[in-house]
């Protein structure tokens, strides 16, 4: 949250402010995914960017109801043209 509110490239952030509709794999019900960051911000060629990201222990990647989450955020970012990365320890250390 540091690195967000220092970086001069990113203009807006803000943390677990969207929901994203999911059927989990556990009841087979709609439940909401709130994704732990959304900010804007410019890339190294200048342009603006909308980006949805996840941060979670990488052994969590393979975890089904996971897998239903980020497949419902993928289809809310690509309808939006965001990115949406997952991130964990390996990508962030």
């Amino acid at each position: 949250m540091l690195y967000c509110d220092r970086s001069p490239q990113i203009s807006y952030w803000s943390s677990e402010e969207i929901h994203i509709p999911y059927v989990s794999p556990k009841d087979d019900k709609y439940h909401n995914y709130y994704p732990d960051f959304y900010i804007e911000y410019t890339d190294k060629e200048g342009e603006f960017r909308q980006a949805v990201i996840e941060i979670k222990p990488h052994y969590q990647r393979t975890y089904k109801v996971n897998k239903a989450k980020w497949a419902a955020c993928e289809a809310y970012c690509s309808e939006r043209l965001f990115d949406f990365h997952i991130l964990t320890e390996k990508e962030l250390f």
